[in-house]
């Protein structure tokens, strides 16, 4: 029978008292040090759930551990976490080896951040003796070493978000994703690790068509502008850092430092000068990752790291990235930013004489839905998104100018097909400034462009892809 038992933590030292409640073969001293760490007094009360027949576990025990000579159990167990009588997530323990029995882990964000975060998350459940509790997370979990290693870790927690968020992406466990990899040279486990053609290969096989960047050390800067940009398109994007060798998925984004945009000439790396234009990305500080060696929603800062940072690392250390794109998607990044550079350089239309740029993909419904609900955008801006065909995912290029972006405003935006060819100069379908609207009919004939005058004031950004989790609340 299922048992649930209470433990009170009023101090630190009372999550000593799990190791008397779980099974000794679900708990360690790295359990216990790792609950101390990363959540200490955040959490006032723990709800032990045995036994907890795991699914994710369970891939791997018959495919892995039902082989072995020493016996593992099926059993595992839940921490369901609470602070203030408010659910926020469980732990999986599971009977691995040492240093490993971190499992399936879904925690809320707030829960453990101390600084605003711009993060991607989705709503999941956990069914605790016949109650449904709602999850807002990003998954989490350790590798279990022989069984999976840190990109087979990486790819699952995409994975997983990507299964529950869309309905046409298969949810998977990490014995589906280890079962599914393509390894020409020798066993699957003991797993020697994924290179990048292997995660890619792994994401093709989900429905994803993976787009691998960096690599080149010359233009590093533009790497992490282009992974920014994912990231705000609500991408998770799985990341290689170098000299480590270690895997993680990134899955959101620190603070905006607007203070770097008062004085441009103390900061002479923000503006494209080609174009006058400032990349939101340059305005970002630090992401946010999932390492399975860490804990979940740790900061990777660009300063270098020291004693209170979260992480070893940081972002100058990330050299290569996997992108899982829509399979129908074939602008990149890189091929959108050259456009509009040119674009501004030719002025095509009167936008700002400095402008932020904040570039994403995002869904046309996504897009549709916004401009319905937003309380500042023009009427005619309103109903050409209602009523203009655009393919299902398209790129966005928001523009504004320096005193408009700090107030949180777009004052031009171009909206881009994402399935255009590479070589085509003109793929956008809708653009606009402050003082007229262009449209293309893609129904009619792509080539004619509408355009019509109309004084447009600057409405509210974007925001969709990423959730805003405050501090302490959301």
């Amino acid at each position: 029978m299922i048992k649930i038992t209470i433990v009170s933590i009023q101090k630190e030292n009372d999550y000593d008292e799990l190791k008397k409640i779980v099974p000794p073969n679900l708990i360690d001293d790295k359990v216990i040090y790792c609950l101390k760490k990363y959540i200490g007094r955040k959490c006032d009360t723990i709800q032990v759930e045995y036994p907890y027949y795991d699914s994710d576990y369970l891939s791997t025990y018959y495919s892995h551990y039902a082989q072995k000579f020493k016996q593992y159990s099926k059993k595992c167990c839940r921490l369901h976490l609470e602070a203030n009588e408010k659910y926020y997530g469980y732990i999986t323990l599971r009977p691995s080896i040492e240093g490993t029995k971190l499992g399936k882990t879904y925690i809320e964000p707030e829960l453990l951040l101390y600084k605003d975060a711009y993060l991607m998350i989705s709503n999941f459940t956990a069914h605790v003796i016949g109650q449904k509790l709602e999850i807002r997370c990003f998954p989490w979990k350790r590798q279990q070493t022989d069984v999976s290693v840190c990109a087979h870790t990486a790819v699952w927690t995409v994975i997983r978000y990507f299964g529950n968020k869309y309905k046409n992406y298969a949810d998977t466990t990490i014995g589906d994703i280890v079962e599914k990899v393509e390894n020409d040279w020798g066993r699957k486990t003991p797993s020697l690790g994924l290179n990048l053609v292997q995660i890619s290969d792994l994401f093709k096989q989900y429905g994803f068509s993976p787009l691998i960047i960096g690599g080149d050390k010359t233009s590093s800067k533009i790497f992490i502008d282009e992974v920014i940009s994912y990231i705000e398109s609500g991408l998770p994007v799985v990341g290689f850092l170098s000299p480590q060798d270690h895997a993680i998925s990134i899955i959101g984004h620190g603070e905006i430092d607007y203070d770097k945009l008062d004085n441009l000439d103390d900061e002479p790396d923000l503006l494209d000068k080609n174009a006058n234009v400032i990349p939101h990305s340059k305005l970002i500080n630090s992401l946010y990752v999932m390492d399975d060696r860490y804990f979940p929603y740790r900061e990777m800062s660009k300063e270098l790291p020291d004693k209170y940072s979260d992480l070893e690392y940081g972002i100058n250390e990330l050299y290569y990235a996997v992108v899982p794109l829509y399979n129908r998607m074939q602008l990149s990044y890189r091929d959108v930013y050259d456009r509009m550079v040119v674009w501004l350089k030719d002025e095509e239309m009167k936008w700002e004489k400095i402008n932020v740029c904040r570039i994403y993909i995002t869904s046309a419904n996504s897009l549709r839905k916004k401009a319905i609900m937003s309380d500042t955008m023009p009427q005619i801006l309103k109903d050409i998104i209602q009523t203009l065909s655009l393919p299902k995912f398209v790129w966005c290029i928001d523009l504004a100018g320096i005193e408009n972006y700090k107030k949180g405003l777009t004052s031009g935006r171009i909206i881009v097909d994402t399935t255009s060819a590479t070589l085509e100069q003109e793929p956008w379908i809708m653009r606009h400034d402050m003082y007229k609207v262009q449209y293309k009919d893609y129904d009619e004939d792509p080539n004619f462009v509408i355009s019509k005058e109309e004084d447009l004031k600057p409405y509210n950004i974007y925001e969709n892809n990423l959730i805003h989790i405050k501090k302490g609340g959301k």
